[in-house]
């Protein structure tokens, strides 16, 4: 009877899966090569770590040239309000602005979008925001971005 190449390969195949391995090697040996259990002293939980950025802010009033009536979310823009403009989180975010040069801070809630970003700074505050930790007239700081709960 003649078998096919492929059909020779398989049987072939299956003749070597079905011969039994022994090892020369001691069982000792094989045992060590298995690694050991290890023993756990402690399970923590997992710590979330606040997400920091650091930049320049900025602030932002309705007197300035070429504000717009709405901010980018559809709310009537009111820079009496503690809200800020980013291009980097979601409507509706609460973040803490800190003053790097006082530890001061404020929580605002991201409405609108900005600031442009050929200026390179991080985040525009409302002139209520900016006044919560700085005196407006020095007009940029450095701060500290954080997610606030």
């Amino acid at each position: 009877m003649l078998m096919r190449k492929g059909v020779k390969r398989i049987v072939f195949a299956f003749m070597l899966l079905s011969v039994p391995v022994v090892s020369a090697e001691p069982i000792s040996i094989l045992q060590e090569a298995i690694p050991q259990p290890v023993q756990i002293i402690a399970v923590l939980p997992p710590i979330e770590l606040p997400d920091i950025s650091y930049g320049v802010a900025s602030w932002y009033s309705k007197q300035d040239k070429f504000i717009h009536i709405h901010t980018a979310n559809g709310e009537i823009f009111d820079d009496s309000k503690l809200t800020c403009a980013s291009w980097d989180f979601d409507f509706g975010t609460s973040l803490e602005i800190k003053n790097l040069s006082n530890d001061k801070s404020v929580i605002c809630r991201v409405n609108d979008r900005g600031p442009a970003k050929h200026l390179h700074r991080s985040i525009d505050l409302t002139n209520a925001a900016f006044r919560e930790i700085a005196d407006p007239k020095s007009g940029l700081i450095r701060v500290s971005i954080t997610k606030s709960n």
